[in-house]
């Protein structure tokens, strides 16, 4: 676990109807409160919410602004405006330990109210137990209106919901104004852009660089790997396949041939090389953002990535839910339910939207502002790209797949891009990945 310390508490006294009315009888009844006299009228009493948020694999370097107060304080404090009876407890844990934490709070009834998490993990904590399934009430279903049925399908389970959309975290592509005066709009740009020596990053893992699957026209190809739905297929389907994964794997050795082109492990790695110059252009994740505003400053540019023969880039995008924890008391619950509604608001979408610049609003009457800067027209033209390419709506794009087979994926990635591998026999190991259950 990265840390159970509890952030930005809220400590206010209650308002509600009934509070209210509890108080100004107590009041007017001082002597008789003394001697018993209101002891039929509930007392007022705050209420404590546990969040826990939660960092996917590899994000972990992002504690700090994923946690902090410029995102989660501002919409805490209008929460808190609306329910003076709460005091919020946030706290962060690596999503590897997730499972493993839950247990041990479950066992003593202590789980938190609420999770905001990948929508694969809901759907894993829903099958192990560890949260429950969207409650049923006229109020989320309202909420679930305003969403869009991707993201809906996204979270949809036997048993229910595993969880309420909030907001999306897509990739795009960073790079150094000073250096770059215009970003490779084309896979071909991208590797001429290297061969002129600016130093180019690529991750060496199969979701940094699922983007390029899509425009080196893969995806199709590809997305059985990864969700696990079998089509039947046609000979001369199976064949396009082939060819398919054997251009993108070709494309990829290409790349690690140029001088100018540094594979890295992974995000933390390229963000770093970004910050320090070393880098000019790398695939980036919304999320970390912040941090390289931070550091950059105004040499920071922000653009879609490259699209390629293949068609359109197929950016990568993260869905957050809301999951609801299994040891809420009713008081709990509800308020739990309250907060997530109300990060579905559209207003307060849109306004944590416009401060953050990172994050894509589920609420489809919350569109992105995307007059308001470049960076959020980026953001929307992403996303744009994520839900008409990406595969991660599949209903079988979940978590115990993906840990087992995108290792195996990364590993195949690597040697051909090292030349451990030739294209076509990295092509064949695919094929044979896919086919398994």
């Amino acid at each position: 676990m990265l840390s159970s310390r509890p952030d930005l508490p809220i400590r206010t006294w209650p308002r509600s109807q009934h509070g209210q009315r509890a108080f100004r009888a107590c009041g007017l009844l001082l002597l008789l409160l003394a001697l018993g006299g209101c002891q039929s009228v509930p007392l007022l009493r705050r209420q404590t919410l546990h969040v826990m948020l939660t960092l996917s694999p590899g994000m972990e370097w992002l504690e700090a602004d994923y946690r902090g107060g410029r995102s989660w304080g501002p919409l805490l404090r209008s929460f808190r405006r609306l329910h003076p009876e709460a005091r919020v407890q946030f706290s962060l844990v690596a999503e590897a330990d997730l499972a493993k934490e839950l247990q041990r709070s479950h066992r003593r009834g202590l789980g938190p109210d609420l999770l905001l998490v990948r929508a694969p993990v809901a759907i894993e904590l829903l099958q192990q137990g560890l949260v429950i399934p969207l409650p049923h009430t006229p109020e989320l279903q309202a909420s679930l209106a305003t969403l869009e049925s991707r993201a809906l399908h996204a979270v949809e389970t036997p048993r229910g919901l595993a969880g309420l959309p909030v907001f999306s975290e897509p990739s795009l592509a960073c790079y150094d104004r000073q250096r770059i005066l215009e970003p490779p709009a084309t896979t071909d740009a991208l590797l001429a852009l290297a061969a002129g020596g600016q130093p180019i990053g690529l991750a060496v893992d199969p979701v940094g660089l699922w983007w390029s699957v899509g425009a080196l026209g893969a995806r199709q190809a590809l997305a059985p790997l990864l969700t696990g739905l079998k089509v039947p297929a046609q000979a001369q389907d199976q064949a396009a396949d082939r060819q398919a994964i054997l251009g993108w794997l070709y494309w990829l050795r290409q790349a690690s041939q140029q001088s100018r082109v540094d594979l890295a492990a992974g995000p933390e790695e390229l963000t770093q090389g970004l910050e320090s110059g070393r880098l000019a252009w790398i695939p980036c994740f919304s999320i970390a953002i912040p941090r390289l505003e931070r550091t950059m400053g105004q040499r920071l540019g922000v653009a879609t990535l490259p699209a390629g023969p293949g068609g359109p880039p197929s950016p990568f995008s993260t869905l957050r839910v809301w999951a609801f924890g299994a040891d809420s008391s009713g008081q709990q619950r509800q308020l739990a339910m309250d907060l997530a509604r109300f990060t579905l608001d559209p207003g307060v979408q849109r306004s944590f939207t416009l401060r953050n610049q990172i994050l894509v609003p589920a609420n489809r009457y919350a569109p992105i502002p995307v007059a308001s800067s470049g960076r959020l027209a980026t953001l929307a033209k992403t996303q744009q790209q994520a839900q008409q390419l990406a595969p991660i709506r599949e209903p079988s794009f979940t978590s115990p797949r993906i840990r087992r087979i995108l290792p195996r994926v990364e590993s195949v990635m690597d040697q051909v891009m090292e030349g451990v591998l030739t294209p076509d026999q990295g092509t064949e190991v695919l094929l044979k990945l896919e086919a398994e259950p």
